[in-house]
């Protein structure tokens, strides 16, 4: 991870993974199929960490502080390493394309879905849509706020998840009950 963050993930190849670490190239293919694959396991690490903090959050803590240990933990293992967002964020699609029958057995996901169908049931979140959809809705807020920052990593992240919080909280409210389209009173001409 720190040899993408000094060069740059597209500037690292295999032989500086396998130079750098000290390990035979063999020994890097048993391990990890391709560069790719290195960092996606740094993906994979991070959303660990991330499903910890979740989990710790105490069932009687309103919903809201579930999204914000959700948005402070991507902030902190994310912030430092805006240059690698993009990469990372391209390979992690890539991966939840390829296996979307996985999907269902993440466990960033499976945490969130938990939290939502404890919001759900107690009347503090309201929606027509499921709590799986619910957190992919949250989880793609979430990484496309991140994509955006990465850009120019600004706002700071501090100004920026709670925003996205907000908006996911205000956009789950209304999925699902559709308000009724306003008519627009016409002037006729020569009134």
């Amino acid at each position: 991870m720190r040899l993408f963050e000094r060069k740059g993930y597209q500037a690292v190849n295999v032989d500086d993974i396998v130079r750098v670490s000290g390990v035979a190239r063999g020994t890097f293919y048993f391990h990890f199929p391709s560069k790719e694959d290195v960092l996606y396991e740094a993906v994979r690490r991070g959303e660990r960490e991330i499903v910890a903090r979740m989990a710790a959050v105490p069932e009687n803590r309103p919903f809201r502080d579930v999204l914000a240990v959700t948005c402070e933990a991507f902030a902190a293992i994310w912030g430092e390493r805006r240059d690698l967002l993009a990469d990372a964020g391209a390979v992690g699609m890539r991966r939840v394309v390829s296996v979307a029958r996985e999907r269902d057995e993440e466990p960033l996901r499976l945490e969130l879905v938990k939290h939502v169908e404890r919001a759900l049931a107690s009347g503090e979140l309201r929606s027509a849509l499921p709590a799986q959809m619910l957190a992919d809705v949250f989880l793609l807020d979430v990484f496309a706020a991140l994509m955006a920052w990465a850009e120019t990593g600004s706002p700071a992240l501090d100004v920026v998840m709670p925003a996205v919080i907000d908006l996911f909280l205000r956009g789950a409210e209304g999925f699902g009950h559709p308000r009724p389209a306003r008519r627009v009173a016409r002037r006729r001409r020569g009134d």
